[in-house]
Parts: structure tokens; C-alpha cells; sequence
């Protein structure tokens, strides 16, 4: 009776023993194959890290799908075993075809044929386009090919690469190995290239985003803008300097357009291999073209390693520049003139007089008496111009002064009226108004007479035959009175009523007798302006006469 209990107890501990070492066991296996799981895990994430780094530290920002194949192709190695890694991407607008394969170990012409044709149709496949092999350019890289081995492809999969919705390229991995390749690797690799074409889809995007603020900024500059590679392929383009090389709309500007352009005035591929080989802007100050004036820039383009990309060139409008630099000129030059007549007359006129009072000359009292108004009428036109040109001054510096209080604007016009009877009636001219009686406005009595002296002695000046009419209406709902000087001159055409009030511009149809500096205009109108008011000019053309009038707020 005690040996059976001795056995029941010594069956019931082995029985126990037998358990404990079998969990043990199970659980260090258990745990075992989970260290293996997560190492093989952790190997896979480094290597996916590794492959994501090494995508960005090659390709930059350039984006070249054949880069990224490759980086992913030739990484393959450190994840499963193959004879031949191979990658097939599309060529420039995907008319062709790139296939390059790299022999990890020795196999034959027909095998790498087999693994061509394989990706070929699957390419064709995907993209529904029949690619003829001639359409495909091919490189082999690694071992030496071997047609006396007896190999065959055995197993192989296709691994398609897609960055942006586009299919860009496949990768292919090939062994002669039957059942080398399973669910797990392919899963592997489908999870890398995701996380690759991922990574390169949001620099994409970015540099897509990025690329449609720069090319907005292009596209918004007044200056023509034109960017080439080291080919003198054109990158960059804006409509600006397809408006200044008068290129047809809606087409794209290239080199040849630019040279064409530029024919006979600059060697424009010249400066830019001088500008690229010298690391250093060129300037052209003056480049005439057909219809504009620009100042050319050439600029090396480089990258942030100092590699030369290519080169700027920027085309700067500077035609308003020159034709206000000549208008500049034209005033000067008529400014000396106006100056150098009234002086020339005081000078002789100065010189004269003092001939006559020397002693032993005998005096003519009205001979003296008519050089000394010479004098003083030249002085007086020169005392003018300077006047206006002091006013003019002030008016552009914002430094225009006025004397503002109640005056009657009827009162003034008269004034101005009775100050030019005498020069109207020597020219036979009917000088007539249409005028209240009374008007009160504020103003400054001694501009707004200024501005009406401008206003009637053109008026008269240009006007032969007829009349001259001073006319005053009020607008009562908008609270401004409306003065008009009419004459029945020789007119103004439409050209020049835009200019007349500009201090560089003076009548182009107008003779040398009647041409003036232009500037009383340019004084009217800053004082009209000034009180708030506003000038302009109205003509029904040559021979027509010409209206002007001028506002001032109630």
C-alpha cells in the first residue's frame, strides 16, 4: 500500500517536472522566434531608413526617377538573395525606355532576355502600350555572362514604382532558384518602395507648390525673364520677354527666338558662355529692339554646391527711361534757348545804350527810350520763365503754398479780361464772357489769376481769327464752379491733349513762333489742383479751336 502511494506521488512530480519543462522550453523557443521576429523587424526598418536617407542625400530636389530607382534597386542585396536586379524606367516624355540590370551572379544571355521581355510586357501592361523592344535602351553592370551554364529564371517578381498616382518605373529581382521569392519578401519590398515613392510624392508636391509661387512671381514681373541650362535649353520663361522679342502668343520661347531677337545687336549665346565660364554677371546697358529699349543681365546660375546649372537672362524695359531722358534733354535744351534770347536782348540793348551816353554821342531820347523797353520787356520774360520754373518746383515738391480766403471770382475774371483788351484788339479779336454778376468763392486771388493769365494769353497766342469767350457756371449739387476759356484757334489734336500739361512736352504742330516752354500750363494746373480743383482741355482737332476749363470746390 505505501509503494503504490510512493509511485502515485514520484508519477504526479514527474508529471509536474514534465510540464514545467515543457512551458519552459515552449517559452524560450516562444521568445526565441520573437527576437528573431523583431530582430528581423528592426532590420527591416533600417534598412527602409537607410533607403529613405539615401534617396534624399542623392537626389536632392531634382527628383530624377532614375536616381531613386537605383538607390532602391542597388540596396536590394542587404534584404534577400538574387541573381540579377534589374529596373526599367520612362524616358524623357515616356516615348522610351531605360532597362539596366546588374549581375549579382553569373547567368546567361537567355536568362537576362527572359527577365527583359517579363518586364517589358508587365510595363506595357500597366501603362496600355505596346513598347517595342527597339524603343528600349539597354546596360549591363556586374559579373560576366555565361551561356555554357544550364540556368533558367525560376523565380522573379516585378515590383512596380509609383510617385504621384504616375507609374514612373519597375524593379525586377530574378534568381534561378525555384520558390525564392514568397509573400514575405515581396511584402517587404512593396512596403519600402510605398514608403519611397510616398516620401518622393511630398517633395513633389512641395516642390510643385513651391514651383507654382516662383513661376507666379516670373509671370507677374514687368521685366522679361529667361533662364537656360548649360545646353542653352530654355527652363523658364515669362510672357513679359515674349512681349518684348515680339513673340507670337501662346508659344513657347525658345533659344532661337531669343537669338533671332537679338540678331545683329547681341551675341547673346556668346555672353552667356562668357557669363557661365567667368562665374560673373554680365550687364548690356542698351540693346535696341523693334519697338523697346532694354538693358540685358546675364547671370550664372549655380547650384548650393557651386555646380553651374545654367544662366539668367533678365530683360529690363528701360524704354520710358530713355524717352524721359531725351524728353529731358529737349527741355533743357529749350530752356537755354527761351533764356538766351531775352539775355541776348539786354546784353546788345545794354551794349547800345551805353554807346549813346558816352561823351560826345549825341542822345536820341527816343531811341534811348526804345532800348530801355527792350530791357525791360526781356527782363521781364526772363523774370517770367524763371517764376514759372520756381513754381514748377515748388508744385513737384509738394511745397505749392496758398493764400486762401473769400473772393468774388467774377471780379477776378474781369480783371484778366481787361489786362488782355489791348493784345486782343491789336489782333482783331473779339473778346467776349458770359459771366453773373457776382460769385464769392475761396480761393488765392493772386494764383487764380495766375492760372487765368496762363489760359488767355494761349488763348489769344493761338488763336488769328474769331473769338476768345470766359464763360463761369456753378454746380450747385456737386459744389464746384466751372470756368471756361474758348478759343477759335488753330486747335489741339488728340495726340498732344494728354501732353499738354506736361513740363517736357510742347504742340507738335505748332509753328516755331507760337511755340512756348509749356510751362504756364503745368502752373495752372498745379494751382487749380491745389485748390482742389481740377483742369483739362477739350479740341475737335487742327483748326477747330480749343476749350479749356478749370474747377474749383464751392
Amino acid at each position: 500500500m505505501l509503494l503504490n502511494i510512493i509511485l502515485i506521488v514520484d508519477l504526479v512530480l514527474l508529471t509536474i517536472m514534465i510540464g514545467v519543462y515543457i512551458h519552459y522550453t515552449l517559452r524560450e523557443r516562444y521568445l526565441l522566434q520573437g527576437q528573431v521576429g523583431q530582430a528581423h523587424e528592426l532590420q527591416q526598418r533600417i534598412y527602409q531608413i537607410q533607403v529613405l536617407k539615401e534617396i534624399g542625400e542623392r537626389i536632392g530636389y531634382s527628383l530624377d526617377t532614375n536616381k531613386i530607382v537605383e538607390i532602391i534597386t542597388s540596396s536590394l542585396g542587404s534584404l534577400l538573395e538574387y541573381d540579377t536586379v534589374s529596373y526599367m524606367v520612362l524616358q524623357g516624355q515616356g516615348e522610351r525606355l531605360v532597362f539596366k540590370c546588374h549581375v549579382n551572379n553569373t547567368v546567361t544571355h537567355e536568362f537576362l532576355e527572359e527577365v527583359r521581355e517579363k518586364m517589358l510586357l508587365s510595363v506595357s501592361a500597366i501603362l496600355n502600350r505596346d513598347f517595342k523592344p527597339e524603343l528600349v535602351d539597354e546596360s549591363i553592370t556586374g559579373n560576366i555572362l555565361d551561356d555554357n551554364l544550364q540556368v533558367s529564371l525560376q523565380s522573379y517578381f516585378n515590383l512596380p514604382v509609383v510617385i504621384g498616382e504616375k507609374l514612373v518605373g519597375l524593379i525586377n529581382v530574378g534568381s534561378q532558384v525555384p520558390g525564392q521569392y514568397g509573400d514575405a519578401q515581396a511584402s517587404i519590398l512593396y512596403s519600402i518602395t510605398n514608403q519611397a515613392s510616398t516620401a518622393v510624392s511630398k517633395l513633389q508636391a512641395v516642390l510643385e507648390s513651391e514651383k507654382g509661387k516662383l513661376a507666379a512671381v516670373i509671370n507677374s514681373m514687368t521685366d522679361g525673364v529667361v533662364m537656360v541650362d548649360m545646353h542653352n535649353q530654355v527652363l523658364v520663361s515669362n510672357p513679359a520677354v515674349r512681349s518684348l522679342l515680339e513673340i507670337a502668343g501662346g508659344q513657347e520661347t525658345t533659344m532661337y527666338d531669343v537669338v533671332d531677337a537679338l540678331a545683329g545687336k547681341v551675341d547673346v549665346r556668346t555672353k552667356i558662355e562668357q557669363a557661365i565660364g567667368s562665374r560673373s554677371p554680365i550687364v548690356i546697358h542698351t540693346v535696341q529692339l523693334k519697338n523697346h529699349v532694354v538693358e540685358l543681365t546675364i547671370t550664372p546660375v549655380r547650384s548650393q554646391q557651386g555646380d553651374q546649372l545654367g544662366a539668367a537672362v533678365v530683360f529690363h524695359d528701360i524704354t520710358t527711361e530713355k524717352d524721359l531722358e531725351k524728353l529731358r534733354q529737349d527741355f533743357t535744351a529749350m530752356m537755354v534757348h527761351e533764356l538766351r534770347a531775352p539775355l541776348t536782348a539786354v546784353r546788345w540793348s545794354s551794349e547800345s545804350l551805353g554807346k549813346m551816353v558816352v561823351p560826345g554821342a549825341t542822345i536820341e531820347p527816343k531811341k534811348v527810350e526804345e532800348t530801355a523797353l527792350t530791357i525791360s520787356s526781356a527782363s521781364r520774360n526772363m523774370l517770367e520763365l524763371v517764376n514759372d520754373l520756381l513754381d514748377v518746383a515748388k508744385i513737384e515738391a509738394g511745397k505749392f503754398d496758398l493764400n486762401l480766403q473769400e473772393y468774388d471770382l467774377v471780379a477776378i475774371i474781369k480783371d484778366q479780361l481787361l489786362t488782355f483788351k489791348a493784345l486782343a484788339e491789336q489782333k482783331r479779336l473779339q473778346l467776349n464772357d458770359t459771366l453773373p454778376d457776382k460769385f464769392m468763392v475761396k480761393c488765392d486771388k493772386v494764383r487764380i489769376s495766375q492760372a487765368l493769365e496762363n489760359l488767355l494769353s494761349n488763348a489769344i497766342k493761338y488763336t488769328d481769327s474769331g473769338q476768345v469767350m470766359v464763360t463761369l457756371t456753378a454746380d450747385q449739387q456737386n459744389k464746384r464752379a466751372t470756368v471756361a476759356v474758348k478759343d477759335s484757334g488753330v486747335g489741339v489734336s488728340r495726340e498732344d491733349i494728354s501732353q499738354l500739361f506736361s513740363k517736357f512736352r510742347q504742340l507738335k504742330n505748332t509753328d516755331n513762333a507760337r511755340k512756348g516752354t509749356g510751362l504756364g500750363l503745368v502752373v495752372s494746373k498745379g494751382i487749380v489742383e491745389a485748390h482742389g480743383g481740377q483742369i483739362w482741355a477739350e479740341s475737335a482737332g487742327d483748326n477747330m479751336g480749343t476749350t479749356f476749363y478749370f474747377t474749383l470746390p464751392l
